[in-house]
C-alpha cells in the first residue's frame, strides 16, 4: 500500500455534538455528582485547604510525683527486696530534653578515697589515685527493686511551632489522647481532664502504669534483652525497658486553627536501659557508684499541621476540578459502545472534512466495528 504522505499534515480537532438523550444525560449527571460529592470529600477530610507543614518540635518536659499512698507490692517479696524513694531520686537526671528515665532497680557501693589521693587531680592513667571499682568497697543499698513504681504519676508539657506558617502552641491549648499500642483510645485529654487530676495542672498526667499498659509493656514479663539472664527469667523490672512516644498533632477537621494531638506509646522489643550514676564526696574523696535500671521514655513529635490558604484551596479545587473529564469519558463510552442506537452516535461524532484548496467534502469515518451499518 502506498504511503498517503497528505497524513502528514492531518489535524484532529474535537466534534461538539449535543446529544439530546435522558439516558446519557441522566448517566451523566450522576457521574458529576458523584464526582463532585469526591471532591468535597477530599477537600475537607484531607483538609486541602490549608497550608500544611511538618511542626517543628518544641520543648518536651517530664515530671515525676510520687503517689500519697505507697504500698508493699508482691514482687518486693520475691528474689529482690525493696526500697521505697522519692520521685526526685527516681527520676535521673532531673530534666532531660524530650526523654526521662525512671528507675526501677538500683545498687548503691561506696568506694573510700585512698590514703593522700585526690581523684579528682589525677595525672595520668597509670596514677595509684586514678579511681577504679575495687574490692574495696561498703555496699550502701544492695541490688533492690523500687517500691510501688507503677503509681508514680507522670506528667507531660510539650509544644511545637511552625515554620512556614505562624503557628506555635503548647500542649495546655490543644485536646489529646492516649492510644495504645493497638490502636485503641485509652483517654482523652482536655483541660476539664487536666483539672480533674490537678487543678494547677499545666500538661497532661498519667500513672507509669498507663505508660506502660498503652506501650504493651509489663515490667514481671521476662526480658527479651539480650544481656538479661534468661537462666534465672531476668524480667524487665530488673533489666530495664525502652518506649518510644510519638506525640503525632494534626488540625481538628472543620475547626479553625485548632491543633490536636495523640500519644503513641510503643516497646521497642530487646532493648534493655541502665546507666551509672557517678557521685564524689568532697567531705572524705570517696565515690559512689548508684547503679540504676528501669524505664527510659523517648518522646518524639510528627505529623502535620497548618493553618488555612486561600492558594492551597485552590490548588486542590483546580487538581479535582481535572476528575470531571472522567464523567464525559465514561458517558461516551457507554453511547459509542452500549446503547443499541451506538452506530447512529458513531456516524455522527466521527467524520473528515478533506479540502483540495477549492472544495470542502465531508466523509463519516466508521469505526469499523462488526455489524456497522
Amino acid at each position: 500500500m502506498a504511503f498517503d504522505w497528505k497524513s502528514i499534515f492531518e489535524y484532529e480537532t474535537f466534534k461538539m455534538v449535543k446529544v439530546q438523550d435522558a439516558r446519557l444525560g441522566v448517566l451523566y449527571r450522576l457521574f458529576q455528582l458523584a464526582i463532585a460529592a469526591y471532591i468535597l470529600a477530599e477537600i475537607f477530610l484531607k483538609a486541602l485547604y490549608l497550608q500544611k507543614e511538618p511542626p517543628v518540635p518544641g520543648a518536651i518536659r517530664i515530671t515525676l510525683q510520687a503517689p500519697n499512698n505507697l504500698i508493699t507490692p508482691s514482687y518486693c517479696n520475691g528474689s529482690l527486696p525493696c526500697t521505697f524513694w522519692g520521685a526526685n531520686e527516681i527520676l535521673y537526671p532531673s530534666d532531660g530534653a524530650g526523654v526521662a528515665f525512671f528507675t526501677t532497680r538500683t545498687s548503691a557501693i561506696n568506694y573510700p578515697n585512698q590514703p593522700g589521693c585526690n581523684n579528682l587531680r589525677v595525672s595520668s592513667p597509670q596514677d595509684p589515685c586514678f579511681f577504679q571499682p575495687t574490692n574495696n568497697n561498703v555496699t550502701i543499698l544492695p541490688k533492690s527493686y523500687i517500691a510501688d513504681i507503677e503509681d508514680y504519676t507522670i506528667m507531660v508539657e510539650h509544644s511545637v511551632r511552625g515554620k512556614a506558617t505562624s503557628i506555635a502552641i503548647r500542649s495546655g491549648l490543644m485536646d489529646g489522647e492516649l492510644v495504645s499500642f493497638n490502636g485503641k483510645t485509652i483517654r482523652k485529654l482536655t483541660n476539664d481532664t487536666r483539672m480533674a487530676k490537678n487543678p494547677r495542672a499545666d500538661g497532661d498526667i498519667f500513672t507509669v502504669q498507663e505508660i506502660l499498659t498503652a506501650a504493651g509493656a509489663n515490667l514481671d514479663s521476662p526480658s527479651t534483652a539480650p544481656g538479661a539472664n534468661k537462666a534465672t527469667g531476668e524480667t524487665y523490672r530488673s533489666s530495664g525497658i525502652v518506649i518510644v512516644i510519638v506525640i503525632e498533632y494534626k488540625n481538628v477537621p472543620f475547626k479553625k486553627d485548632t491543633i490536636s494531638y495523640k500519644y503513641l506509646p510503643q516497646i521497642i522489643d530487646g532493648n534493655e536501659y541502665k546507666v551509672v550514676e557517678n557521685i564524689y564526696n568532697t567531705t572524705d574523696g570517696s565515690f559512689t557508684l548508684i547503679d540504676r535500671h528501669g524505664i527510659r521514655l523517648v518522646f518524639q513529635q510528627h505529623g502535620t499541621i497548618g493553618e488555612f490558604q486561600f492558594i492551597a484551596l485552590l490548588t486542590g479545587l483546580v487538581a479535582s476540578l481535572a476528575l470531571f473529564k472522567v464523567a464525559e469519558t465514561l458517558v461516551e463510552l457507554v453511547m459509542l459502545n452500549v446503547l443499541p442506537e451506538r452506530n447512529v452516535y458513531d456516524k455522527i461524532k466521527y467524520s473528515e472534512i478533506s479540502h483540495d484548496g477549492y472544495n470542502l467534502d465531508i466523509i463519516h469515518l466508521p469505526r469499523h466495528r462488526p455489524g456497522y451499518d
